[in-house]
């Protein structure tokens, strides 16, 4: 798509996506579209998605759809004589401490079902996720030591010396180190963590970032929250040997469900990456999973590869991808 296509959708998206929602055209869409929407939310209360934004789309939601746990929807999938219509299911990657207290209050008073997908080692050890740690570094280093990092592991960040360019540069960092064996990986993450030492991190961050402790994830509500697997310390699942991959998806379900006392039936592939052998292995472990892909979930489609619909930060947007996911 060309740049003057994507300037004019940037100019009149918002006022279409607003005009449609208002008018009622965007639910009249939605429910002539049978189809299963499994909607994928990581931090709530930020700038992503503001705490007010995220209850008055739940509230949109409950007004406006069935929104069924996750197990209820995989049972469908598979009954011919029980096709989906307007169903929603609410999904939370990651296992953000948000997720328990700025989230979970909103989902108790409107009884709304959800599965938060959460990682054991994580909420073990009490660290954040890698890439949320690394980019919190690099926005908080100085130029000279960006730009270091930069031509050190062959980023490109010509043109970038804008405040918003610092914020392109630590994303390609990101996207960059995601491409990384595991191991050159951590090993760029220990280079960026000796340039960074003095970072401390503020109480934001901690809210935007920190995951759940066991108590809080004990606490939830089990006939309104399921809890699932997001592997044991959240790595890209294609860049581990066969052996790793077992371990992060297998021992992630025990672990949880040791300390759980329950079963954990669901897996969410970290970063949305995953090939033939790693859903073979999930196969053989749960019940079914979820994607980053973006789509509607129907009738038939493969419980290991569920497509979701990303969360934007504003309500009309989020009633417009309810039919054009």
């Amino acid at each position: 798509m060309n740049s003057p296509i994507k300037l004019l959708r940037r100019i009149i998206g918002p006022g279409l996506h607003k005009l449609s929602h208002l008018s009622g055209v965007s639910r009249y869409k939605a429910r002539r579209r049978w189809a299963a929407r499994v909607l994928m939310f990581h931090g709530i209360g930020g700038p992503d998605c503001p705490a007010d934004i995220f209850e008055s789309q739940m509230q949109y939601l409950k007004e406006n759809f069935v929104v069924v746990p996750l197990s209820k929807a995989v049972e469908m999938s598979h009954e011919s004589n029980d096709r989906f219509r307007s169903e929603v299911v609410l999904t939370f990657d990651d296992g953000l401490r948000n997720n328990y207290t700025t989230a979970y209050p909103i989902l108790l008073r409107l009884g709304l079902p959800a599965t938060f997908f959460v990682c054991p080692g994580l909420i073990e050890s009490q660290k954040w996720q890698w890439p949320y740690e690394v980019e919190q570094r690099l926005l908080s280093c100085n130029k000279s030591d960006l730009d270091i990092i930069c031509r050190q592991h062959g980023v490109d960040i010509r043109g970038l010396a804008s405040n918003n360019g610092r914020v392109v540069a630590v994303e390609k960092i990101i996207e960059h180190m995601k491409t990384m064996r595991t191991e050159d990986r951590k090993n760029m993450e220990k280079a960026i963590n000796s340039r960074t030492q003095n970072f401390q991190s503020t109480p934001h961050q901690d809210n935007m970032f920190a995951t759940m402790n066991w108590d809080e994830l004990s606490s939830l509500s089990p006939d309104l929250i399921t809890i699932g697997s997001h592997t044991v310390n959240h790595p890209i699942l294609t860049k581990l040997t066969h052996e790793e991959m077992h371990y992060e998806i297998r021992e992630s379900r025990q672990w949880l469900e040791r300390r759980l006392n329950k079963p954990v039936e669901f897996f969410c592939y970290p970063n949305g990456d995953y090939d033939e052998s790693i859903t073979s292995i999930v196969a053989e472990n749960y019940k079914a999973a979820v994607t980053t892909s973006q789509g509607f979930f129907e009738t038939g489609d493969d419980i290991y590869q569920i497509k979701r619909i990303p969360v934007p930060d504003r309500l009309p947007l989020l009633a417009w991808r309810m039919f054009r996911p």
